[in-house]
């Protein structure tokens, strides 16, 4: 915790910013940072990427993980894997080799994206990105849909071809829509409402994360989709939060 609060203490004024432009930036407030860099607290892992951002340096460098190794041969394309699969993925979908030309093929395509854009405008849900593997043990036209290694589905395709992919997107879409309470997260929860706060500005001002942290807002967004099925009303949800502290 001592190293990491150093670091951003060190890099803060390497870039010649005080810890009230920095806190500004974040969106945090300056007692948080000193908080922070004096090693009492460590920042939500939230809020790394933007921190990382700020201060231009790689995540990596700012936790003191550098020289850290996963495989003896320091192989960048095993370690970058290793480090992959050590987490369960939100979305995960596995593929058999026979459907890997239509996905090349789809992916080219602006499928995904309408999806994704059709699921926020009729829910407010995020699609996550997509993690998308060949597995050799599936069969060829054989695909697995998976959240957090729980398998939603599994299916074979008679024909690789590209209304397969069409097909497979428009399943994970589905079971990312019937499973969001489980599938949400914070990291996802944090851009919903950076993109809430850049749409209209001042909503979340000294309410995120310093009144309400993003767990709880998570376990109530969870609550909603469960009860209502749409949390796209989030300019709403958070006002009727904040009117519910104490």
């Amino acid at each position: 915790m001592q190293q990491i609060g150093e670091n951003i203490s060190r890099f803060r004024r390497d870039r010649n910013m005080t810890q009230d432009e920095f806190a500004l930036r974040l969106g945090v407030t300056s007692q948080a940072v000193s908080k922070w860099e004096r090693g009492n607290n460590l920042p939500d892992v939230t809020l790394i990427a933007e921190i990382c951002k700020v201060l231009e340096v790689h995540a990596d460098t700012l936790l003191g993980l550098e020289g850290i190794l996963f495989c003896e041969n320091e192989n960048p394309a095993f370690q970058q894997e290793i480090r992959q699969n050590l987490i369960a993925e939100p979305l995960r979908i596995e593929i058999g080799f026979g459907l890997i030309p239509c996905f090349v093929d789809g992916l080219k395509t602006d499928y995904l994206n309408q999806c994704r854009k059709k699921l926020a405008a009729e829910t407010g849900m995020l699609l996550p990105i997509l993690r998308i593997i060949d597995e050799e043990q599936l069969l060829d036209t054989e695909v697995r849909i998976l959240s957090y290694d729980q398998l939603l589905l599994q299916k074979t395709y008679e024909k690789p071809e590209l209304e397969a992919y069409y097909g497979i997107m428009d399943e994970t879409v589905r079971l990312c829509r019937e499973n969001y309470s489980k599938l949400l997260n914070k990291h996802l929860v944090k851009i919903l409402l950076d993109n809430l706060q850049e749409h209209y500005p001042g909503i979340l001002d000294g309410l995120v994360p310093d009144r309400i942290g993003y767990h709880k807002i998570m376990k109530e967004l969870r609550k909603r989709i469960v009860q209502q099925g749409n949390i796209r009303d989030l300019i709403h949800i958070m006002e009727e939060m904040e009117s519910n502290l104490p």
